[in-house]
């Protein structure tokens, strides 16, 4: 009998498959995502909790988009017109459906007896009581637990008589599903939802669905990278994803085992093992057994949330090789409009609610296009239209030089996937979350592109039109990243394995390309003080700037959370190593000087040897040896590390920046007591300090960077005019759930 061949019982199931999620939040707005299995009319109430009248409710019919899915964001004005500060709010939803399919959840949904509906706070006045929780990259296979679940821990204690700072935001940067890598066991289910929810039929396109474990082949001839075994091609397949990754509702009772018949039954690929199929099951079943508690945070944190690579394919617009592969194959840009689709609905509608209802915006024309389509008998895709529309392209670009970019920001109808909030809505500070990978520029046809051309960095990050206390920008990969990883493994990989080596290594950093990287640094510094949140590296760290041009300095924090789960061995390395690389100066404080442009006289200085005496770092001198600095001499504008700069007698920079790690100083760790020297050998005593010292060595165990599955908690603190942002990682440990295991970094960087 084929997996999962029982068709879901659609009028057997609640109204509310997925949700409701809380979005985007304002001063005087709040928006609420939700996913129903049904057409009527949803209602969405607002009010302060404990407070009674006034109450400020919304109806809207939500949107057809499958043949058993409708989709819709609600957004409802504030009480009295505002929200305030300080101050608890809760919501509900109605609908009609309520008589026939059950009442919603709530006890599920909030934190009962004190709360019987979902709650939120309102923005903070004051940019120091800000708290956001941070995440990306929560992989159902992956290793590890959810850290996401984590954020129970405070948000259970939201109504004590002391409650812990409660967060007003979460922000996730990226990778909210992983379309290409779908776990054996759960991918069933994957198929499952998508024909009996979505219910469109894209064989046409991709062909009859091959065996579980059995896509390499089909993914492959798309163009794609990456995994591949489990590839979601079709745009059922990608809503479903998405309902599976924040609800329990559409999940079966218990994951399917591997088959053990004989022979395997034919939907199960004959290369898939029964230890990569164990290993799955018991990785999604970490995930599955916390989704209430997820849904639960999701229901009451306002969030914005913004794509990454995994929510399309792993190393999605990477480089123009692959832009002129991929869009040139009818499938493969088919794939992609699927993928982009779905994240457009299950994403980017809570982050811009009022582009899917004004008229004319591509937004409004893709729901347009989406619920024609859906009401159709059978629905029918409707990429063809929606993907010009999502800003995609519609064939090969052919080659560079010069530069290309992946689309123009500023062409009539481009359709904007990033995000900014600040004073105007509301909050106390900036928000400003970009879009890194549907505006990417190549100015070589065989290696590497940048994150962002330099023409979409104007316009998602424009000079500041008011002043704030910080600016928070939110990068999907660090801006600040690990130099042993962006300047010696990923550049190691290129070399060795050329294309496919840079892809394997996800050589798309920013610093990869030197120009775009230096724009995004003096625009940053435009926005001081800046704290940076990013993810995609699988591993956290923290890192400061401070960046000084025309006698101005300006600082940034760097917070990098990732990932929420997916634990994997190079992670785990990373953790055990970093301690040591620090000490033995792989990872260290690290001096640029940048220029406009290096003069001839010093471009021909790069191409010998610096001065005899010059003594530099063993990387700095690698890099001269191997030719880098000259290489990145001709590039404009130009960085070269200070103290090859100096050694070369270059011209005075016109502006140089330091990067510096920041490690957890463990303030908290207390050493066990040792007394004081004594003279003689006291081999108690010694193996009593021997075991201390030890101690401390494996207290040092994952404080700089951290491979295992987490989120991050962020707070600030103003002492007197000194602004100090802190982040506090919480990683869960073990492969049980519940469990209490944590391990726990703080780091604080000092913006002012």
């Amino acid at each position: 009998m084929p997996l999962d061949s029982v068709p879901l019982s659609v009028a057997s199931l609640p109204g509310i498959v997925a949700g409701p999620v809380l979005r985007r939040l304002t001063r005087q707005s709040v928006s609420v995502w939700v996913a129903c299995v049904a057409p009527d009319p949803l209602t969405l109430k607002v009010r302060r909790r404990g407070a009674g009248p006034p109450e400020t409710s919304v109806t809207t019919p939500p949107t057809r988009v499958g043949a058993n899915l409708w989709v819709t964001v609600l957004t409802a004005g504030a009480p009295s017109g505002s929200f305030q500060s300080g101050q608890i709010y809760e919501y509900e939803l109605t609908a009609p459906w309520e008589g026939s399919r059950g009442r919603i959840p709530w006890a599920d949904l909030s934190f009962a007896p004190a709360a019987t509906r979902p709650t939120f706070l309102a923005p903070p006045d004051n940019a120091a009581d800000l708290v956001v929780y941070h995440t990306s990259c929560r992989k159902p296979h992956g290793g590890g637990r959810d850290g996401l679940a984590l954020a129970l821990l405070d948000l259970s204690k939201r109504f004590d008589t002391a409650p812990p700072p409660q967060p007003h935001l979460l922000v996730m940067s990226g990778d909210q599903i992983y379309a290409d890598e779908v776990g054996h066991p759960l991918m069933p289910r994957v198929l499952r939802v998508a024909r009996d929810l979505v219910g469109v039929d894209e064989t046409d396109v991709f062909g009859a669905p091959p065996p579980i474990g059995g896509r390499g082949p089909g993914t492959r001839a798309l163009g794609y990278t990456g995994a591949t075994a489990n590839h979601l091609w079709t745009y059922g397949e990608f809503m479903a994803m998405y309902l599976l990754a924040w609800s329990p509702v559409l999940w079966p009772a218990t994951l399917l085992e591997f088959p053990t018949s004989h022979p395997i039954p034919p939907d199960v690929d004959p290369d898939v093992s029964k230890d990569s199929w164990d290993e799955d099951r018991l990785n999604v079943g970490l995930f599955r057994s916390v989704l209430p508690q997820v849904r639960k945070v999701l229901a009451n944190v306002p969030s914005l949330m913004i794509f990454d690579d995994h929510e399309i394919t792993d190393d999605w617009n990477i480089d123009l090789p692959w832009v002129n592969t991929v869009y040139a194959k009818p499938a493969g840009r088919r794939a992609v409009t699927n993928g982009l689709l779905a994240s457009t609905l299950c994403q980017h509608w809570g982050n811009k609610p009022e582009a899917f209802t004004t008229a004319g915006t591509p937004e409004q024309r893709i729901l347009n296009a989406v619920s024609s389509a859906a009401a159709t008998s059978p629905p029918t895709s409707a990429a063809t239209m929606c993907r010009p529309l999502l800003g995609l392209p519609g064939g090969a670009f052919g080659s560079a030089p010069p530069a290309r970019v992946l689309r123009d920001l500023t062409a009539s109808g481009a359709i904007r996937y990033d995000v900014t909030l600040g004073p105007p809505e509301g909050w106390p500070v900036r928000i400003v979350l970009l879009d890194e990978r549907t505006v990417r520029e190549y100015p070589r046809t065989d290696s590497r592109g940048a994150r962002m051309s330099r023409d979409a960095l104007a316009v998602q990050l424009p000079p500041p039109a008011t002043p704030v206390p910080f600016t928070i920008v939110v990068a999907a990969a660090p801006v600040l990243g690990s130099d042993l990883v962006e300047n010696v493994l990923q550049p190691l990989f290129q070399l060795v394995k050329g294309e496919g080596g840079a892809r394997f290594a996800d050589y798309e950093s920013w610093s990869a390309i030197t120009a775009n990287h230096q724009d995004l640094l003096a625009r940053l510094a435009a926005h001081h003080p800046v704290v940076l949140l990013s993810g995609d590296v699988h591993y956290g760290f923290t890192s400061r700037l401070t960046r000084t041009e025309g006698g101005v300095t300006t600082r940034a924090a760097q917070l990098t959370a990732s990932a929420a789960k997916n634990l994997e061995v190079k992670n785990a390395a990373i953790s055990m190593f970093s301690e040591l690389a620090m000490r033995l100066g792989l990872e260290r404080v690290r001096d640029t000087s940048g220029y406009a442009s290096l003069t001839s006289a010093d471009r021909t200085k790069l191409l010998s040897a610096p001065a005899a005496g010059t003594a530099l770092a063993w990387d700095d001198a690698r890099d001269v040896l191997l030719g880098r600095i000259a290489r990145d001499g001709t590039s404009t504008p130009t960085a070269v590390p200070t103290p090859v700069a100096e050694g070369y007698g270059l011209a005075a920079p016109g502006w140089t920046y330091q990067v510096e790690p920041v490690d957890d100083p463990m303030k908290t760790y207390a050493a066990e007591a040792v007394d004081p020297p004594w003279p003689g050998w006291d081999p108690t005593k010694s193996l009593r300090m021997t075991a201390g010292l030890q101690d401390a060595d494996l207290e040092r165990f994952a404080r700089m960077f951290v491979g295992l599955p987490q989120l991050a908690v962020i707070s600030f603190k103003l002492t007197g005019t000194s602004l100090a942002v802190l982040q506090e990682l919480r990683c869960p440990v073990g492969t049980v759930e519940p469990s209490p295991d944590l391990h726990v970094i703080n780091t604080e960087v000092v913006l002012t």
